[in-house]
């Protein structure tokens, strides 16, 4: 019996690369596997066994394979690249810290030509990010300049970028050149964490929110309305908004509330100390966040942690929750910004939630830039009721000098009129009120020696007991504050 000898044919392959009507099967001429795979063939081998799809897929190059992987690539997603799966998950855990996010789900693609590990991830920013996992620098080649990778170094890629590991090259790709998909559970591993990394996600954020609420409970207790300077139609109208529905609740039976504020003005005018009063005089659960605090210091996603900042304020009701820099997180949609676009929807809804449910929410947002808000953050239903916080009158820096100065003492002779008289012209705020008299109290220690004394650790409590703050103290408060800030403030009637 003649046996035939072993030879290497090839079929067409036409879920990789699809050969052109021209083109006929070839049985020579193709020199390797990955020439008859770029040409759109496969190897078969002993009369027509095809080769398993393993090794066929690895022929894929490997920039296509990731680029694959880049089409669904997501806040959250770890993708590792290297020769043996736990050479490269333990260099990703030596370098960890480029990751500022939690890793939900881990994929793995092994090939056995790369010399080296690298790791991509999504950041905050939605911006893909290689990490070089190696103990050796790497290159990022991007528009023909050459960027070196120290280890455990990031840098952000985009398409059209080339990976130098050591002599391999690796180009970034945002798409492959053909549907890969059916075959990307073979040249892929994937772990899935998500279930895991939420629960611990939304144990931390619980904690996180818990501690904020408790801190500010503690440090807004002293604040009352009497304790504001000024601002009285202000007082008047978050008490018949706020206060008096929270006191008299039967007498708001068959009124709207509005649950959304806008405060809004230049810096210093007082917007966080009436919100920390009006907390108190309704005797509410006071949630402060900066809107920042929301977007980058907590773990997890950002529509997430909005959520459970109002899922709280519902369950300790009546709760005020107060958001300085309010435009930060609240600006206007932009077509490009899609993280901040997302942020604005959740609260949105979030806001509509509560105004449907009529829950003893209310929040308050704070702004010294107006204009940027979202004009759908600003209608009824949202954030309806705006109220500008102006720099004050005479009458509200004389009462803001009476509240700051209350537990000091005061020379007889200090005048009191020309110092605000002077402060007004230059628009000066509450705030620069309390300055200005601090300022004042340590120009007298300067004055009176008790620094010096201090230093020389002479000081007694006797040394105090005749201390005044003496005119001279404010002149040269009001003189530095007038130099480094007002000088800055065009004065009023200035054209």
């Amino acid at each position: 019996m003649r046996i035939n000898p072993i030879t290497t044919n090839y079929r067409p392959y036409s879920a990789i690369s699809k050969p052109k009507s021209n083109q006929q099967p070839q049985t020579s001429g193709l020199n390797s596997p990955v020439n008859s795979m770029a040409a759109g063939y496969y190897p078969v081998n002993f009369r027509g066994v095809p080769m398993p799809i393993n090794d066929i897929v690895k022929q894929i190059p490997l920039e296509d394979r990731l680029a694959s992987m880049f089409e669904h690539f997501k806040l959250g997603d770890l993708i590792l690249v290297g020769k043996k799966l736990g050479e490269s998950a333990k260099k990703m855990y030596e370098s960890s810290g480029a990751v500022k996010n939690a890793i939900k789900r881990g994929f793995f693609i092994e090939d056995d030509n790369i010399n080296g590990n690298v790791g991509f991830i999504k950041n905050m920013l939605g911006d893909s990010e290689v990490i070089n996992l190696n103990d050796f620098d790497i290159n990022l080649i991007s528009n023909a300049k050459t960027y070196s990778m120290k280890p455990q170094e990031s840098l952000y890629i985009v398409d059209g970028d080339t990976l130098d590991v050591k002599g391999s090259l690796l180009k970034i790709k945002e798409k492959p050149k053909t549907n890969l998909s059916m075959f990307r559970k073979n040249f892929v591993r994937a772990f899935d964490f998500q279930k895991d990394v939420e629960a611990k996600i939304d144990k931390i954020n619980k904690k996180t929110l818990s501690s904020l609420m408790q801190k500010t409970r503690k440090t807004s207790t002293p604040v009352t309305f009497a304790q504001v300077g000024g601002l009285n139609e202000l007082k008047d109208a978050l008490k018949k908004d706020i206060i008096y529905p929270l006191r008299y609740p039967d007498a708001y039976d068959n009124v709207e509330l509005n649950h959304g504020f806008i405060l809004y003005g230049p810096p210093g005018t007082g917007k966080t100390h009436i919100a920390r009063a009006l907390a108190n005089e309704a005797e509410a659960n006071f949630i402060s966040l900066n809107g920042l605090d929301l977007e980058s210091k907590w773990v997890g996603e950002s529509e997430a942690n909005w959520r459970q900042l109002f899922e709280d304020a519902k369950t300790n009701q009546p709760s005020i929750i107060f958001l300085d820099e309010f435009d930060a997180v609240a600006r206007n949609r932009g077509s490009h910004d899609e993280y901040g676009n997302k942020v604005v929807n959740q609260i949105l809804t979030l806001m509509t939630d509560i105004d449907n449910g009529g829950d003893s929410v209310f929040v308050i947002g704070a702004t010294n830039n107006y204009e940027a808000l979202d004009k759908a953050i600003l209608r009824a239903g949202r954030f309806g009721k705006h109220y500008e916080v102006p720099v004050p009158d005479m009458e509200g820096l004389r009462e803001a000098f009476q509240i700051h100065s209350a537990s000091k003492a005061i020379d007889t002779n200090v005048d009191v009129n020309a110092i605000l008289e002077k402060l007004h012209k230059y628009k000066g705020t509450g705030a620069d009120v309390r300055q200005i008299i601090n300022d004042a109290h340590t120009n007298g220690f300067v004055r009176a020696g008790i620094f010096k004394k201090m230093e020389d650790r002479t000081y007694t409590s006797a040394d105090r007991e005749n201390f005044t703050i003496k005119q001279e103290d404010f002149d040269k408060a009001l003189k530095d504050f007038l130099e480094n800030k007002g000088a800055n403030r065009k004065p009023i009637g200035f054209k």
